[in-house]
């Protein structure tokens, strides 16, 4: 499955899970860190899928491709970090080149774990900052770092996915795309259906309301905002395009989500 390049809604995310979650392979610009407290999570990192167990972490370096499955759905207690390479500017080495030789971090020290435990509790967005850039200065430090990153995107499909991921707000058809990259409609067309596997409207469907479950998660933004925040057209064909993906409306699942934090 051609994965989708995720628009990341901050610079900081910090998602708190009690179960092993499922997610799509997608790619993005962000660093991602996923660090297991206890049982443990399945991912997919490159083609080659990887188990976190408890004590352990996993590190994502930027367009790298990725997702998260499970075998069996079990109780697991992790947090993913996804944050901006931005916000560590002149602190770590360019990570745009680069790929951890085995992304799977086993020997975290007490302190290291403490930390992670001190990103999920606290809530001051500076105070994050410093932990986080704790995790990364120990994780960085254990991890055999390689330069001859995979051949940058070239494929049309490829291009693309990122045009899509990077503009998806906007307007988008089979029209535009084939201007954007002076080719026809019926080969765009094409490309979705024999690579991608799914049509150009239920493509931006997915990546729009991947991006809205996003924005629900981590803002107190309105549904009505996020609809229009996302690109949909209408607020009747968001709820329905997130209850088809999600099995819920928004606002249940904005619902869901606050109970889980007040708990």
């Amino acid at each position: 499955m051609v994965p989708f390049y995720e628009i990341q809604p901050s610079d900081l995310s910090v998602i708190h899970n009690s179960r092993e979650i499922r997610f799509h392979p997608h790619l993005h610009k962000h660093i991602e860190i996923c660090y297991v407290f206890s049982e443990g999570q399945h991912i997919n990192i490159e083609n080659k899928e990887y188990e976190i167990k408890a004590g352990q972490a996993a590190i994502v370096f930027p367009d790298i491709t990725h997702f998260y499955c499970r075998n069996v759905q079990r109780q697991a207690e992790e947090v993913l970090v996804i944050c901006s390479p931005n916000l560590f500017s002149g602190l770590f080495p360019s990570l745009a080149d680069m790929r951890p030789e085995n992304p799977i971090i086993t020997d975290i020290d007490d302190v290291t774990k403490e930390a992670f435990r001190q990103i999920v509790d606290c809530t001051c967005f500076e105070e994050r900052i410093g932990w986080v850039t704790a995790v990364l200065s120990k994780l960085l430090r254990k991890v055999e770092v390689l330069t001859d990153k995979h051949a940058p995107v070239e494929s049309l499909t490829q291009k693309l996915i990122q045009y899509i991921g990077e503009n998806f707000k906007q307007d988008i058809s089979l029209e535009s795309l084939a201007r954007e990259f002076n080719v026809s409609k019926y080969y765009i067309s094409h490309i979705f259906s024999s690579r991608i596997n799914v049509n150009l409207r239920n493509y931006l469907a997915l990546v729009r309301t991947e991006y809205a479950a996003g924005l629900i998660r981590t803002t107190s933004d309105s549904i009505t905002n996020i609809c229009s925040c996302a690109g949909f057209s209408s607020q009747r064909t968001f709820n329905r395009t997130f209850k088809q993906i999600y099995g819920m409306t928004p606002s249940e699942y904005k619902r869901n989500i606050d109970m889980f934090l007040s708990e």
